[in-house]
């Protein structure tokens, strides 16, 4: 863990380095202390409480998603009564999950938030993961029509990498979906033979189960419901920041979705924690060279985005999982298990 966390650290560096060359000359460190010091403090308060709206309703979503996977235990929820923090399991575990994510490399928090919702809730790990996979194609695809229907609004001519980098990712969220589709249709239902392909055929069968969202219509029209909920409210705390910094301009709002949009995508990649020198180069690239953002307001709104995602999810993430009665040194070491397993 310690050697993929240097990795990570030095994947940041080196974007941050790279970054900082390239933009020296136009952005001076007096110059970003200024973009702080001239920000709107109320407006800034209001994109932390938004962040926290945000990521509470990921957990109402994954909520909601669960529901269509077999709990032989019943739903934590419903166990309260003998065990009062199950009442929080999907809260703590999303919580953790993107704590992992913006803590350490390679996006190791999925698996951790996988695995205490798993050994908490008594619920196949292959299931608990397919619904995280199911969650992220749904993300995918509801971000790539917020920047086509975006597209029809921009005051702007987009630089084409944006265009083709789009296209890429629409066929390959619409593409990732029909394969969930297909898995749930073509994967075992039961793992009961002996041997190696008896283990992987209940693998797949458990994988399965957690893709029940496929076949109930109800659940995963609420989970898309949910999904475009997030990401517009995603999009109303980066146009508040925008704001707070006293930037005002014609669709401006349209800054404000291709910026959620396009780092989004780009700090999805497995590689530095928290997305650090991705997250603002890309927004620094799509503010500043498209809406004419000033540069030291542009890093600046990005990093007040990463830090306002990391204000909650660091200490909420630890909380949670103490609230679980598990630690971090024992998650670490179910991660590195799993990860074995795979290799």
């Amino acid at each position: 863990m310690s050697k993929r966390f240097a990795i990570g650290l030095a994947i940041s560096g080196v974007l941050l380095l790279a970054l900082y060359l390239h933009y020296r000359t136009q952005v001076s460190f007096d110059d970003l202390v200024d973009s702080f010091r001239g920000a709107n403090l109320g407006l800034l308060a209001a994109v932390l409480v938004f962040h926290l709206v945000v990521l509470s309703l990921k957990a109402v979503r994954w909520n909601v998603v669960l529901e269509s996977v077999p709990h032989e235990h019943g739903l934590p929820r419903t166990n309260t009564a003998e065990d009062p923090p199950a009442r929080w399991l999907v809260f703590d575990a999303l919580f953790l999950g993107y704590f992992g994510n913006y803590v350490l490399p390679a996006k190791l928090g999925e698996l951790g938030r996988s695995l205490l919702y798993s050994r908490r809730a008594r619920v196949p790990f292959p299931s608990v993961i397919a619904t995280i996979v199911f969650e992220r194609f749904l993300d995918a695809l509801t971000l790539i029509v917020f920047f086509y229907i975006t597209l029809m609004f921009l005051p702007a001519t987009l630089p084409d990498w944006v265009g083709e980098g789009a296209q890429i990712l629409t066929v390959a969220s619409i593409g990732g979906l029909i394969v969930l589709w297909f898995l749930w249709l073509r994967l075992p239902r039961d793992g009961n033979a002996d041997g190696l392909m008896g283990k992987v055929a209940g693998i797949a069968a458990k994988f399965r189960e957690g893709l029940g969202v496929m076949q109930q219509r109800s659940v995963a029209g609420k989970a898309a419901g949910w999904t475009a909920v997030i990401w517009a409210l995603e999009c109303w705390s980066v146009w508040i920041c925008i704001r707070a910094f006293g930037f005002e301009a014609e669709g401006l709002w349209t800054a404000a979705v291709l910026q959620t949009v396009i780092s989004s995508f780009a700090i999805a990649a497995p590689t530095a924690p928290a997305g650090l020198g991705i997250h603002q180069w890309v927004s620094v690239l799509i503010m500043s060279e498209v809406f004419g953002v000033p540069k030291d307001d542009a890093l600046a709104i990005s990093l007040i985005v990463t830090g306002a995602v990391i204000f909650w999810t660091v200490p909420l993430g630890l909380f949670g999982l103490a609230r679980q009665g598990a630690s971090l040194a024992e998650l670490q070491g179910d991660v590195a298990a799993v990860e074995d397993s795979q290799a």
